[in-house]
């Protein structure tokens, strides 16, 4: 197979397609086993965080009925469902505990009261998890640990196979009498069962391993158990990774080894890739381009005769109407999109294509929102992941006392905040001192790598264009400006890159140089954004053809990404010949010398340079609402960057719940 990563994009930004009538493909119904589906859509297995003592939560079966109201055609979830005690973690529903039944029973129903289907995705993590949660050893078919685990896991014995297998039995049971749908087996990303079809991590030698035959035996057996348990007519399905990409694992010639040799009742395949040592591969952020694992699915759908779902940063609807109709594809699976927009199949069925929001695989907050909240959501999304803490803007009554209200500043604050305020009936006019909106936004989409991010503000504006808001370009606002003609003043005026605190007429900040400000060929890029800015100005400078340097306090720059954001910038950097010098913090600059002392040693390194970049943290621009407090009696309000600088995902959500407090 190819390169997965290139620079070309599918579909660039902000250029996307109208989607199709709806009498084509993609809304039309298709039968897995002997269950039809609506229409062509998936939303693939993903952790929500939400499980509670090992049970699925009414924060699941509202998060799935979001998705099922939005018109996808088939759920995939609860994810990762676990089979067996051995395969402990408490962001996972226990599936072989009986208790679970009447919690899938409440999400069967919220799913199908919208008329979609549910299937529950069945797991045991093996060794690519830990043994922390259950203070119990890890198994897996082989003492080989997995790169992201770390943990030597116990090879199992042929009565631990036979425990599991009897837990896959009894978890499928506890599905089918729920009234979910159907299965699917997770053979995937991360688990036990790819780990016995791997040949890097199955070592063994008895009839569960030595060759194909042997490594697929396994799954077989467990799709047989599940049989005698659900009968013939059950969908029961694998999600399986069709390459592993990592040293000594299997590629996709030995993937279709195994497609072949899978289970005759096997009723679909999801296709998935690499392993979860690989995340950055398996849920690519935006350095990969659209459709990126297309040739995987496109050729498995070549050589099987039962459905195959697509999956791989999918987030144009034209785009997967074009793999059905090329026959790449039976159904399109989604993830991020659909957790980005619950409403996306809807809105494209119906044509509002402009009011789809985009996903831009940032992954800040569904994969890093498990890791920073504890619980999947978007930044461009307050309500995904909170569905029972916030209601849908379409339920809410429009308010009696509709307010005229000034919002100064564009960003994705204050655009949020015009967009939900005006849905909800008030009176909006924004004034953006800038000739575009979009605020920092369009200083970070100036990094090659984050262009992508453009389509927030790009959602935002294509929202904006269909409510009664005022919007003012070019236009700055001074507190004395300010007259009595508003109800309510909302202060979105963001935040500015603090000045180094080295001076120098060689010494520029990172936003100046992406805004165009010229260097000399040989610069130093002093890291302490940690972030995406340090990283991403350097990757630009030196794509440029200058000689680039860049330093860090941190053990790597960039530290402070989300985690499968880091590996492709690492890379690029390794790519572009930029020297790291990690541990090291900026003394002084003069005389075309960088002093780098390190911050463990104290020893002072000399970098040659004709410039230093400075990638700086920010500070709020917070003197427009101060000043206008002290002047006028109307409520000022302050929300996003001017409250004090964060992440995007701060900055809309401060919009759009001060709108729904208003």
């Amino acid at each position: 197979m190819g390169v997965l990563y290139s620079e070309t994009r599918i579909s660039a930004p902000g250029t996307r397609r109208p989607s199709r009538k709806m009498n084509e493909l993609l809304f039309t119904p298709r039968r897995i086993g002997n269950v039809q589906i609506p229409n062509r859509t998936v939303f693939l297995a993903h952790e929500t965080g939400f499980a509670e003592d090992g049970l699925p939560t009414e924060r699941d079966a509202a998060y799935y009925e979001a998705r099922a109201r939005g018109g996808a055609g088939l759920i995939m979830g609860p994810s990762s469902m676990l089979v067996h005690p051995t395969a402990s973690n408490p962001t996972y529903a226990s599936g072989y505990d009986p208790a679970v039944i009447p919690r899938l029973e409440e999400i069967a129903e919220a799913v199908h009261r919208h008329d979609s289907k549910v299937f529950a995705q069945l797991q045991h993590t093996g060794g690519e998890d830990t043994g922390e949660h259950a203070m119990h050893e890890t198994w897996a078919p082989s003492a080989v640990p997995s790169n992201f685990g770390y943990e030597m896991p116990k090879r199992m014995e042929k009565s631990d196979i036979e425990e599991v297998k009897l837990g896959y039995a009894k978890t499928a049971e506890h599905v089918k009498r729920s009234g979910i749908d159907g299965i699917e087996l997770k053979v995937g990303h991360d688990g036990l069962l790819r780990q016995f079809i791997s040949p890097k991590y199955n070592r063994r030698s008895d009839e569960y391993g030595g060759d194909v035959d042997g490594r697929v035996r396994l799954l077989n057996e467990v799709i047989e158990v599940i049989r005698d348990r659900v009968g013939e007519d059950f969908p029961v399905g694998v999600r399986l990774t069709l390459d592993e990409m990592e040293s000594g694992g299997y590629d996709y010639d030995y993937a279709v080894a195994v497609m072949r040799r899978l289970h005759p009742s096997v009723d679909f395949l999801d296709s998935d890739i690499a392993t979860i040592s690989k995340l950055y591969v398996t849920d690519a952020p935006m350095h990969a381009p659209l459709g990126y694992t297309e040739e995987y699915y496109g050729d498995a759908r070549s050589i099987l005769d039962v459905p195959v779902i697509a999956a791989g940063r999918i987030n144009d609807l034209t785009k997967a109407e074009d793999l059905l109709q090329e026959g790449k594809a039976d159904f399109i699976g989604m993830c991020r999109q659909l957790i980005a927009d619950p409403e996306t199949v809807r809105k494209a069925e119906r044509g509002n294509d402009s009011e789809i929001t985009h996903c831009i695989a940032c992954n800040q907050n569904c994969l890093g929102g498990l890791n920073t909240k504890g619980h999947i959501g978007c930044i461009q999304t307050p309500r995904s992941g909170r569905e029972t803490e916030m209601d849908r803007l379409v339920d809410l009554p429009e308010v009696d006392d509709p307010k005229e209200v000034l919002v100064v500043g564009g960003g994705p604050a204050g655009m949020s905040f015009a967009v939900t305020a005006a849905d909800l009936g008030h009176h909006v006019t924004i004034h953006e001192k800038r000739a575009e909106l979009g605020g920092q936004v369009n200083i970070a989409t100036n990094i090659e790598a984050r262009r992508e991010f453009g389509d927030v503000v790009r959602n935002l504006e294509n929202r904006l264009r269909t409510r009664d808001v005022s919007v003012e370009t070019g236009s700055q606002v001074s507190p004395q400006d300010v007259d009595g003609g508003w109800d309510v003043v909302v202060a979105a005026t963001g935040a500015t890159e603090q000045s180094p605190d080295l001076p120098g007429e060689d010494v520029y900040r990172s936003w100046d140089v992406l805004q165009g400000e010229s260097v000399g060929d040989s610069v130093v890029v002093f890291d302490q954004n940690k972030h995406a800015t340090g990283v991403g100005v350097a990757e630009q400078l030196a794509k440029e053809g200058h000689d680039v340097t860049i330093v860090t306090t941190s053990y790597h720059p960039g530290d402070q990404l989300e985690g499968s954001n880091v590996p492709p910038f690492l890379e690029s950097l390794v790519d572009l010949n930029i020297e790291t010098k990690e541990h090291a913090t900026v003394v002084g600059y003069e005389d075309k010398l960088v002093q780098a002392m390190n911050v463990y040693s104290q020893e002072i390194e000399s970098i040659e340079a004709d410039s230093l970049v400075v990638a700086n943290r920010r500070q709020a621009r917070d003197d427009f609402a101060h000043q206008l407090r002290d002047q006028v009696d109307i409520p000022v309000h302050s929300i996003g960057d001017s409250v004090a600088p964060r992440l995007v995902d701060k900055a809309i959500y401060d919009g759009e719940t001060l709108a729904r407090e208003l």
